[in-house]
């Protein structure tokens, strides 16, 4: 299950657009290709190395936590008895308090656990805006524990999942394009008028990302359901669980690169 091949999936736009369109056509083809090219290599090259990160099982961890505990009648004390503390208020703000404090605690690559860490708290924040439009009316702690409701299945989980994983690779492609991009310009003033292009145009990227991690979907519901039901997978589980989700999001990059 979740190992089905995909071909290659549809996005609004190929990377190597993006990149000429951030760069405003100041580079050539040939060096669009190059720089398209080597930032998704240098992508890769980092969600090769992620897995293993104990900064970034946590952060995941903490999602699927999250998710476990809305299958039952008191998340707040199957939280607690995981070492999660949001209080009595499940506002994003709060659990990104408790994420960040969560993964604190078990940090490893400062690069790798803030990336992650950082794409966990996006991917609370963008799934609770999107999921409980129906109880903003009310304003109340149990309201804002009941939205989490829906990520107690595969169905749910994989939402949430999914927008972890965009926002992990989102990071990282908008790390290395500019790092990359700067490699091209020759003065200050072309690269400040490069980053701020960049930051004009970041939702290009985030979109990008999103379609990407469109490959991890199906894997995530179905190994949500087989291991995490009314339990946490343990560590070892969840790293196994890491190392084939990045694995799928570096073939799909893989499959973008410039030949």
């Amino acid at each position: 299950m979740g190992h089905e091949r995909l071909g290659i999936l549809p996005k609004t736009k190929p990377w190597i657009r993006i990149v000429d369109e951030l760069t405003s056509s100041d580079l050539d083809e040939d060096k669009v290709k190059v720089v398209a090219s080597q930032t998704l290599e240098n992508v890769r090259d980092r969600l090769n190395r992620i897995e293993g990160d104990s900064g970034v099982i946590a952060s995941f961890k903490f999602l699927v936590t999250l998710a476990v505990s809305s299958q039952f009648a008191n998340p707040l004390s199957v939280l607690a008895d995981s070492n999660v503390d949001i209080g009595t208020n499940a506002s994003p703000y709060f659990i990104a308090k408790a994420l960040h404090k969560y993964v604190e605690v078990n940090i490893g690559s400062l690069e790798y656990g803030e990336i992650a860490r950082a794409a966990a708290v996006d991917a609370v924040s963008i799934w609770h805006n999107k999921n409980s439009q129906q109880l903003r009316m009310f304003d109340t702690d149990k309201n804002s524990i009941e939205a989490w409701r829906g990520t107690g299945g595969g169905a749910g989980f994989c939402e949430i999942s999914r927008l972890f994983f965009a926002k992990t690779t989102e990071r990282y492609l908008n790390y290395f394009l500019e790092r990359t991009l700067s490699s091209s310009v020759k003065t200050l003033e072309e690269r400040e008028t490069l980053r701020k292009r960049l930051n004009e145009h970041v939702d290009i990227a985030s979109q990008h990302a999103f379609e990407t991690a469109k490959i991890t979907q199906s894997f995530a519901a179905g190994w949500f359901n087989k291991h995490a039901d009314r339990k946490v997978p343990p560590d070892a589980e969840i790293r196994s669980f890491l190392r084939v989700a990045f694995g799928k999001l570096r073939e799909e990059l893989r499959r973008e690169e410039i030949k």
